[in-house]
Formats: C-alpha cells, structure tokens, sequence
C-alpha cells in the first residue's frame, strides 16, 4: 500500500480503497477519494473547499462534533467502528470535543493526540511533534513497535524544528522515523 502525507495532518492512502484523512492539506491529492475521514473538529484538520473538491461521491466519516460543526452530512462515528476495513480508536486531540485514530491496513492516523490506542500490527504512524508530548509518543511508539513513524502536522517551512526535535528524540531511541515533504509517499508491505 502507498500512503502520501499532504501537508498539515492531511494523508492519503492507496489501498482496496483511496483513503483520504483530515482534508485540509498544502499538496492535492492524486484523484477523488473513496472514503474521507476527520479526526476532530479543529479547523487546521478540515477545510470546505479541500473536501468539496476531492470528495464528491465519497464516503464521509467523522465523530457528531465535526459533523456537527462543519454542518455535514456523513456517517458519525466513535471509538469501536469500523468502516469499509478502517477501524475507529479512542483520541485524545487537545481541545476537541470529539476525537478518534484511524487504522488501515497497518496505517496509525492519530490526529493531534499524545494518546494511542493499544494495536496489533503498526506498520507506520503519521504523528503531531508537539514538544511537550515528545515523551508521551516515545513511550506510546515502543509499546506500539511500529516499523516507522513519519511526524506531521507541521509546516515544513516555517516550522520544522518540532519534527526535527522529534525526529532526533525517536532516534535516540532507536525508534525508526523519516520526515516527508508534502506530496512525497512511502510504501508498506
């Protein structure tokens, strides 16, 4: 399966189904998607114009907040759902009313939170780099052994120090990670 960051916490994955989480992105996406997911409500995760544009036709799934606050129609879901093979986790984004992880095919999309949820098989974790939770992902990467942690959420001009700090506390550790530019993707088997 290919996965692609886009730039904030927007990734796209290429799998039975074209899988596109937090549509708010710097980079578009390869084509429409078959299913667009939201984590939280915030708005650096969702922007109208991003889901209207690549989402026409598919599938949207997003706890009731985000619905709620983006007055949309879509399916609400909660920690326990799964969706066309995507399973829904417990969250903890700051600040959010509502928030969930998603899993697909080994993919660990985890929003804002500091908080991931006890899975089997992590192949590869998109992860924020707030520094006050760098701790918080080191403890959570070595019980979860994902093969490789990409950090997101960031903007890759501006503000890179954050992933680079994360970047060099999961080294230390020898925890696998790799910073991508938006449009750059990964495989995983």
């Amino acid at each position: 399966m290919r996965v692609r960051w886009l730039g904030n916490a927007c990734i796209e994955m290429f799998g039975e189904k074209h899988v596109l989480i937090d549509p708010n992105f710097t980079t578009e996406p390869e084509r429409k998607a078959d299913l667009v997911l939201l984590t939280h409500e915030h708005d650096d995760h969702f922007s109208k114009e991003d889901y209207k544009k690549f989402s026409v036709g598919a599938c949207f799934a997003a706890p009731r907040a985000s619905l709620e606050k983006f007055d949309l129609k879509g399916r609400a879901v909660k920690p326990g759902d799964k969706i066309d093979g995507v399973e829904v986790f417990e969250s903890d984004c700051w600040k959010s009313k509502e928030s969930v992880s998603y899993f697909y095919r080994g993919v660990l999309h985890a929003g804002d939170s500091a908080f991931f949820p006890d899975i089997e098989g992590v192949k590869l974790i998109f992860s924020a780099c707030f520094p006050d939770y760098y701790e918080d992902y080191v403890s959570a990467f070595k019980r979860l052994g994902p093969d490789l942690v990409v950090p997101f959420h960031y903007d890759p001009i501006e503000n890179l120090k954050d992933a680079e700090g994360l970047m060099e506390r999961l080294s230390g550790e020898g925890i696998a990670c790799e910073l991508l530019d938006p449009g750059e993707d990964i495989e995983i088997k």
